[in-house]
Formats: structure tokens, sequence, C-alpha cells
């Protein structure tokens, strides 16, 4: 099964600098294509994997992205919102 988290952002800016602060504690992450079952106004988000979500919690609340639009587990074919 196809198990991650997606990171939604309104703000490209904010997309890429939530990517670099992931890669920069050497967590795997990478800037894909909004999937369209997520609705997001700004065509890109990260996806990373299950196990840093506490991490990108802290870089979440520690830069008070005013863009962000949610974390949404990926399952299967299937996207929850989990944050």
């Amino acid at each position: 099964m196809d198990v991650y988290i997606v990171a939604v952002f309104r703000a490209r800016e904010h997309t890429m600098k939530f990517n670099a602060e992931l890669l920069q504690k050497g967590y795997r992450a990478s800037v894909i294509n909004t999937p369209r079952e997520i609705f997001s106004s700004c065509g890109i988000s990260v996806k990373f994997e299950e196990y840093a979500v506490s991490f990108a919690r802290q870089v979440i609340r520690y830069y008070d992205f005013q863009s962000f639009a949610g974390f949404y587990l990926k399952e299967g074919s299937n996207y929850r919102m989990i944050y």
C-alpha cells in the first residue's frame, strides 16, 4: 500500500520553505503537483513520509504559515485530512 503525507499550502513560497526545512533536517521530502482530489489554489504541495509528521507539525507552528491548508494522509487511492 502506498502511504505518505501531503502538506498543502495556498502559497508557493511557503511550500518551498516547508520542503527545504524537511530536507535540511534529513527527512525525505519532495515537491509534487497537488493531487486533484485535494483542493488548493497553489498547484504544488510537499510529499513526505509518515514518520516525519511530528517534525512537520513543529515547522508549521514555528513559521506560522498562514497559507497552510492541511496535512493529508494518502492510503491507497484515498486522501484523508489529518491536521
